[in-house]
């Protein structure tokens, strides 16, 4: 339900290597994000269509505003669980967003010609993405259940975790996006997330007319 969640317990002698490296992951992941995104953005993004670049960026703002709408949706009472707005579709729309995001980023940098470096970022994007989301989302879930647990069974059980279901989105209304407290946005800083979004797409679009 939020980004913010404990330390993961390291000393789990029953956990694999893989399983200890991405709990150690999970709370670095804000700056193991920017690594990566460095990384891909100046060695495998070659955009090289306009209109794949369009699409890309929709979906990541797509992203970028689904996060916004979750971080500005309050608890339905204070100190609870947050279950209107987005989190009526999923348990975690910020990752969801996260995830469009780094979609769109793929998508924007679509070619035949550089077919090599974008299936490389597809693989980059998406193995970093399966790694460490799916583990934060795992401990997450687990304190969600630790502190609320019967509320929390009830609201996972009619609530999927990543992908909406079909009758949901039909049923959205525009009731559906409030209440909205912007201070929220402040308090949580989303807005940089957004300006960041803006940023990396820049750096695609000069990269897409020099032939970067």
């Amino acid at each position: 339900m939020n980004e913010q969640i404990r330390n993961p317990d390291m000393d789990n002698k029953s956990a694999t290597f893989l399983e200890r490296l991405s709990r150690w992951a999970v709370p670095r992941r804000i700056t193991l994000n920017r690594a990566v995104l460095f990384v891909v953005l100046v060695v495998l993004t070659h955009p090289r269509n306009r209109i794949f670049f369009a699409a890309g960026l929709a979906l990541a703002l797509a992203g970028a505003v689904l996060r916004i709408w979750a971080r500005v949706t309050p608890p339905d009472r204070p100190g609870g669980l947050v279950m209107k707005g987005p989190y009526q579709l999923v348990r975690h729309p910020m990752y969801l967003g996260t995830a469009l995001q780094a979609a769109g980023m793929w998508v924007a940098c679509f070619g035949f010609r550089n077919f090599v470096s974008f299936a490389m970022l597809g693989l980059i994007l998406g193995g970093y993405m399966l790694f460490v989301y799916k583990q934060a989302i795992l401990l997450e879930e687990e304190e969600m259940m630790s502190q609320w647990a019967g509320e929390w069974e009830h609201y996972a059980s009619r609530t999927p975790v990543f992908l909406p279901g079909k009758e949901a989105v039909k049923q959205l209304r525009w009731s559906s996006v409030g209440p909205l407290d912007f201070r929220r946005l402040e308090k949580f800083k989303e807005w940089k997330n957004f300006l960041a979004c803006l940023g990396i797409f820049a750096f695609l679009w000069f990269k897409l007319v020099y032939r970067l």
